[in-house]
């Protein structure tokens, strides 16, 4: 189980170095949440063949978690995996938490209606306090 499952745009320079960034404060800091990640595009089509398989996997990991970080890059907005994890999220409870890398970035509009808990991105301790 971990504390914290985290949506983040894998294919997104500044996404990626903040998920390298967060797999380092894991590492070093005892009170840092235990974290798992997922692609906001995975390769597998939202609607294709695979996509009940990787839909019950994310449910469940989601289900595992504690809390949903959706970190909100140039392309999260139009991704139909965030907007249902988003809604799994809170079908299950899971308290919401967003970032936005970049002040232009837009967030998807399933986020608009889960009430987020807004973190800053470059303060790690800002995850530490956030989680239950």
């Amino acid at each position: 189980m971990s504390d914290l499952f985290i949506s983040y745009q894998s294919a997104d320079p500044l996404a990626h170095s903040f998920q390298v960034q967060l797999q380092e404060w894991a590492q070093r800091e005892w009170e840092f949440p235990t974290i798992r990640f997922h692609e906001q595009q995975p390769p597998v089509k939202f609607n294709g063949r695979q996509s009940g398989r990787l839909r019950r996997e994310i449910h469940r990991e989601i289900k595992q978690s504690h809390q949903v970080l959706i970190v909100i890059s140039r392309e999260t907005w139009q991704s139909e995996w965030t907007d249902w994890e988003i809604l799994m999220a809170r079908k299950e409870d899971k308290q919401v938490l967003a970032v936005k890398l970049d002040s232009t970035n837009m967030m998807p509009l399933a986020l608009m209606d889960s009430q987020p808990i807004w973190i800053d991105p470059f303060r790690p301790e800002d995850l530490v306090q956030r989680i239950i």
